[in-house]
């Protein structure tokens, strides 16, 4: 398929305040579109969100089929805790997101919560779609490893992009979107019947199944460096770092930019988002593709 851009209706968008970190991060549907790398002008990935299946008859998209809840962890921080329930009743997707300040990763911890039936009924799949350099053409994707650990890596033109999570991805796939995709084969198969180590050169998305055995809790780190090797580091040592030491200082660093700025904000009639803020996106069926 023709490369295309995401949805412009975003509910939030967030950055860490430390030099360390160069991401942007955009909100939408529930889940992460536009990541922005080195600079703020540099859109790096098209949409990342997650696949539901039972592996046989159910498939649900979480963009899609999901009523999205979307509120800050703290007052004027934007990093978000987003709630996505299953507009058929079979489950919940509770996340929290943001930008790792100590390094260039985007960071996402979520937990599966099965509504109906147990966490073993289920099957959750990443589904990543690099637009590497502001461009969905020229893409090249691969599953590969970083110091033992299975990754999703994405290249082009000097950028590069790895998807890791904790625990490890179980299975993953490269491909091209609308033929080869996970997005594809989830939709036909339920299951990622096809897996594919390599596509090149193209407009191309990255699949990872979600291994649910924690008790359906997960975190997943998105890098970004100059080539796969530097991505793979920083999310390889974001996963390490841990979840809750970059949600503290995150917070922090947030929290007190807010008290220092605090004698400007009252002069201005607009108040600091504190959420919430509540859309259905379940009637929004654009295509029965992953739209490019």
């Amino acid at each position: 398929m023709a490369p295309k851009w995401t949805s412009s209706a975003k509910v939030g968008v967030g950055t860490a305040l430390t030099s360390a970190s160069r991401v942007w991060f955009t909100l939408s549907h529930g889940i992460f579109n536009e990541v922005y790398y080195p600079s703020v002008d540099q859109a790096c990935i098209r949409d990342f969100g997650l696949v539901v299946s039972d592996g046989s008859r159910f498939f649900s998209e979480e963009k899609r089929h999901t009523r999205s809840e979307v509120r800050t962890v703290a007052p004027g921080v934007p990093a978000y805790r987003l709630v996505n329930t299953c507009v058929e009743g079979r489950y919940r997707i509770e996340k929290t997101v943001l930008a790792d300040p100590g390094r260039d990763v985007i960071l996402q911890k979520a937990l599966f919560v099965p509504v109906t039936g147990v966490v073993s009924d289920y099957q959750t799949y990443a589904l990543l779609a690099p637009h590497l350099g502001n461009c969905g053409s020229g893409n090249t994707a691969w599953i590969g490893d970083y110091k033992g650990r299975r990754m999703l890596f994405a290249e082009r033109g000097g950028l590069a992009l790895a998807l890791a999570c904790d625990p490890p991805w179980l299975a993953g796939s490269a491909g091209f979107v609308g033929t080869s995709d996970g997005w594809q084969e989830l939709s036909r198969h339920q299951q990622l019947a096809s897996t594919y180590a390599r596509a090149e050169n193209g407009n191309v998305a990255l699949t990872g199944q979600v291994d649910l055995s924690r008790d359906g809790a997960f975190v997943v780190a998105l890098g970004f460096g100059r080539n796969g090797a530097e991505a793979g580091h920083r999310a390889s040592a974001s996963l390490l770092d841990g979840f809750d030491a970059a949600l503290s200082v995150y917070v922090e660093e947030w929290s007190r930019w807010q008290r220092e700025h605090a004698d400007a904000m009252r002069t201005n009639d607009a108040p600091a988002f504190t959420g919430p803020v509540s859309r259905s996106y379940a009637s929004t069926r654009r295509s029965d593709s992953p739209e490019g």
